[in-house]
């Protein structure tokens, strides 16, 4: 018995009281994705990126918000969402319990984001925040006043409209200008 107290001695303790303890992790643990709301642009990267589709990006049926959702219970812990996330609104935290006992909503962590609506045909085709987020990145580049406008004009359309106006342009005899 004795000889047990030695070696404990020796070479310290190597049990943790983790119950009753916070049980200690490496700073590069991979656990549960945070889910930061408030930097959310809604590009999707994160739910293409999902190896075990863990995260989803949908509009609702009515077409009114863009809807983020993220279930632990089928998460895997990879990172590739942390990795891909453009503003960092997904970082993986220390928090690896994730037991829950009846209720599987506590596992699910939900956003809403309003949709952005095409100026010529009226459909949700992307978020406010991306379109924000984009035309911000623009504005920072070395590009002429004159070209971030028109920029600004084509951002706020819908992908089926910008291919609309591109054949009417062309069918009409227009050059299209690109820069």
């Amino acid at each position: 018995m004795m000889k047990i107290f030695d070696i404990n001695k020796k070479y310290g303790v190597a049990t943790h009281a983790y119950p009753f303890e916070p049980y200690p992790v490496t700073e590069n643990f991979r656990g549960r994705p945070k889910y930061k709301f408030d930097l959310c642009i809604g590009c999707a990267a994160c739910g293409i990126a999902c190896p075990p589709n863990a995260i989803t990006v949908a509009l609702k049926e009515d077409k009114s918000k863009l809807v983020w959702e993220f279930n632990a219970g089928r998460c895997i812990f990879c990172g590739r969402c942390d990795e891909v996330c453009p503003t960092g609104a997904i970082n993986l935290s220390q928090e690896f319990e994730l037991a829950v006992k009846f209720d599987k909503d506590a596992l699910i962590q939900r956003g809403e984001l309003e949709p952005a609506v095409c100026e010529q045909c009226g459909k949700a085709y992307s978020t406010k925040r991306l379109v924000k987020h984009t035309l911000d990145r623009l504005s920072k580049t070395n590009v002429s006043d004159e070209r971030l406008q028109s920029a600004k004009k084509y951002i706020n359309i819908c992908p089926e409209c910008k291919q609309h106006n591109a054949v009417s342009n062309i069918t009409q005899g227009q050059e299209m200008e690109i820069k």
